[in-house]
């Protein structure tokens, strides 16, 4: 997600640059209708060192003037060095990181985002940020009859709370490792104030087998919505869109959020911003308790080290998150 700003600050300097992006086949519809690219290719990891060669042929044979490789895995160098053509890398600060995740010795300084990273290898080619943050493009859902077929019960439900003038709250109370997750017994007190401060409504996302997040809003399904397992990654964009505010755990479903124009509230825990992964609107919150262990861990991982079990999300209470909630909303 940190990436997709790229082709429409390529776009800026360069206004007649022929793009194209390419990513891996579980993310390609979070990209392909960018109208900045002339095309999105979704390269399926499945396929192997085969598949690999393939595609370097395919792209060598397209004569690029210039590749960016903003991922630097095996699979990202072995590729751009066979497209023989001039390339620029981007920094993951690994040392930097290792440092402070191992030795606790921060040598970080200034920005150190992800946008910063990927656009380091550019600036000599005079590509800068604007500032205008992540982009998704939803057109196509907005305008495909399947999709709104689909859905027509959901959409009903929220265009009618909207129509009200109820507050639509998102919460995203999943992350890819548990080491990440606010307690869902925190989430179930969050869900149950907000509905007794307000007279709103909760959509909750989550992806397959996310089983409680689908349990949530159990008992409160007259003004909840539960998209849990429901909803591919860009389908979960485009109800977020339709939310006042997300709150989510540090995961995927934040930068979601925000690249479709919502503010968030993230809890961070293990992982801190020095990681490059924070949010980046200017009217998004981070909720965090700054412990000397953290971070403890690069991508959540692991498990916790305290004595008191994951005491950095532990300790950030419901009571504290509503109310950050409520006067996001106001």
């Amino acid at each position: 997600m940190k990436c997709t700003a790229l082709p429409r600050l390529i776009h800026n300097r360069y206004p007649g640059a022929r793009i194209t992006f390419l990513t891996s086949e579980a993310h390609l519809d979070l990209v392909r209708d960018n109208p900045r690219l002339e095309r999105a290719i979704g390269f399926r990891r499945a396929s192997g060192l085969a598949g690999l060669l393939r595609l370097a042929g395919e792209l060598r044979a397209q004569g690029f003037d210039l590749v960016a490789d903003v991922h630097r895995s095996l699979r990202s160098r072995v590729l751009t060095a066979l497209l023989r053509a001039p390339r620029t890398r981007y920094s993951k600060r690994s040392w930097q990181r290792m440092l402070l995740l191992h030795f606790r010795r921060n040598t970080f300084s200034g920005n150190f985002g992800k946008e910063e990273d990927f656009l380091a290898g550019l600036l000599p080619y005079g590509i800068e940020d604007d500032g205008q943050g992540t982009e998704l493009h939803l057109h196509r859902l907005e305008a495909d009859a399947e999709t709104a077929r689909r859905f027509a019960p959901e959409l009903e439900r929220v265009n009618r709370w909207r129509a009200e003038g109820r507050p639509v709250l998102g919460m995203a109370p999943v992350a890819a490792w548990e080491l990440k997750r606010w307690p869902m017994a925190h989430w179930r007190a969050l869900l149950e104030g907000f509905l007794e401060a307000t007279d709103g409504a909760v959509m909750v996302f989550g992806g397959p087998g996310d089983d409680e997040a689908a349990a949530l809003s159990e008992g409160l399904e007259e003004r909840t919505l539960n998209l849990a397992g429901r909803t591919s990654h860009l389908e979960s964009a485009w109800f977020a869109a339709r939310t006042g505010l997300m709150v989510s755990n540090d995961s995927g479903m934040s930068h979601l959020a925000e690249a479709v124009g919502r503010d968030v509230v993230v809890f961070f825990g293990p992982t801190t911003r020095e990681w490059g992964y924070f949010p980046v609107r200017p009217g998004s919150v981070v909720l965090e308790r700054p412990l000397p262990c953290r971070p403890c861990t690069r991508t959540g991982q692991g498990s916790c080290g305290h004595l008191w079990r994951k005491a950095c999300l532990e300790a950030i209470t419901p009571q504290t998150a509503l109310q950050v909630v409520l006067g996001k909303l106001k």
